[in-house]
């Protein structure tokens, strides 16, 4: 069965609302605020200044390196999107050929099929009174 527009349409949006509804909860998590109180060095967590952070002194990855795996990613996504589109455009090409094709064959064979008949009256003289018709009150 195959469903009309407006009934995909509404089909992905309540999919996209359930979708949003699951996703609240993670949502809550990512706005919440610490519950105050004092650190065991008496600080309440709300300070505006710099505070210098324990842990490795160097990164991992280098941003260089980061940038060309991004840049590389993009490109790769892009180069295979456009593909896909070349792909299906040569696949409706294709179809379009052979639709052209099977009418062009048709129109042979209807052509091939009837004999040349003879040229239709006008429907004005076909009819009886001359193609005057009576107006009924």
């Amino acid at each position: 069965m195959k469903l009309s527009f407006a009934s995909r349409a509404a089909s992905l949006a309540v999919a996209g609302s359930l979708l949003a509804l699951a996703l609240l909860p993670l949502a809550s998590r990512a706005f919440a605020q610490d519950a105050g109180g004092t650190a065991a060095d008496g600080t309440t967590g709300r300070e505006t200044g710099f505070v210098a952070m324990t842990g490795p002194a160097t990164e991992s990855v280098s941003g260089g390196n980061l940038m060309i795996a991004a840049y590389a990613t993009i490109w790769v996504l892009l180069c295979g999107y456009v593909g896909r589109l070349a792909l299906l455009q040569s696949g409706t090409a294709k179809e379009l050929a052979r639709l052209e094709a099977a009418m062009r064959t048709r129109d042979e064979q209807e052509a091939s099929a009837k004999p040349s008949e003879p040229a239709k009256k006008p429907a004005a003289a076909a009819k009886p009174d001359g193609g005057k018709q009576e107006k009924k009150p």
